[in-house]
């Protein structure tokens, strides 16, 4: 009886220490297990953050290099002064700045005016005869959305789009001609009137076709857009 209760008393302790060292091996695998994993996804999360950083540099850079730029927009009918907000849309400003320079806009119109709302211009479609084409036109590439807290008020220059905002922007262009609150943060303000506001008033109040809504009779010619600084 005194040897089997001696063995008791010595293997029952060995035991429980072997099942709990058997059940904290399994613990501290599982544990190393998910550390591994915690340092994979922190390194691909620091990747992630300098690649963002890089391209938040280019983009700063960009807008820096546009700092002060502005456009004359030369029409038939005036012409209009605008100047930029690369801080808020540095990639429409920088779109609308290079096709500008490039002569992308020369020779196409304001096909679009609505008196109160805005004058639309931009669509490449309206340098030729077909107006059952205006307004569906514009470049190969499209560029993503800046939306931003601009108010859509009178003088102000933002970005035509398709009702899918997934699709991007492309060429077209509008100038306010009164305040529509409905568009603030749904359309890309990159820019203002400093000079012309009265050409965009004449403009958005000449005659509209009966056949072709919206579209002036008088086509409105945008023969140059002269970038400077």
């Amino acid at each position: 009886m005194k040897s089997t209760a001696f063995l008791t008393f010595i293997i029952l302790p060995i035991i429980a220490l072997m099942v709990t060292s058997c059940g904290n091996g399994k613990e501290i695998e599982r544990l190393m297990g998910v550390n591994a994993e915690l340092r994979s996804q922190n390194r691909q999360l620091q990747q992630d953050l300098n690649q963002l950083r890089q391209k938040e540099s280019q983009l700063v850079f960009i807008a820096e290099q546009m700092k002060d730029i502005k456009a004359r927009i030369v029409t038939t009918h005036g012409t209009i002064e605008v100047g930029f907000f690369p801080e808020e849309a540095p990639l429409h400003c920088f779109n609308f700045i290079a096709r500008a320079e490039s002569g992308f806009y020369n020779g196409t119109q304001f096909h679009r005016i609505i008196p109160g709302f805005m004058i639309q211009g931009g669509d490449p479609n309206s340098k030729g005869d077909d107006r059952r084409t205006y307004g569906q036109g514009g470049p190969i590439v499209a560029i993503p959305h800046e939306f931003n807290r601009i108010q859509h008020e009178p003088g102000i220059l933002s970005m035509a789009r398709v009702a899918d905002k997934r699709a991007g922007a492309g060429s077209q262009f509008f100038i306010m001609h009164g305040r529509t609150p409905s568009l603030d943060n749904e359309y890309t303000v990159f820019g203002r009137v400093l000079r012309g506001l009265d050409v965009v008033d004449t403009i958005a109040n000449l005659e509209t076709s009966a056949e072709y809504r919206d579209q002036p009779v008088e086509p409105v010619i945008i023969q140059d857009i002269q970038v400077f600084r």
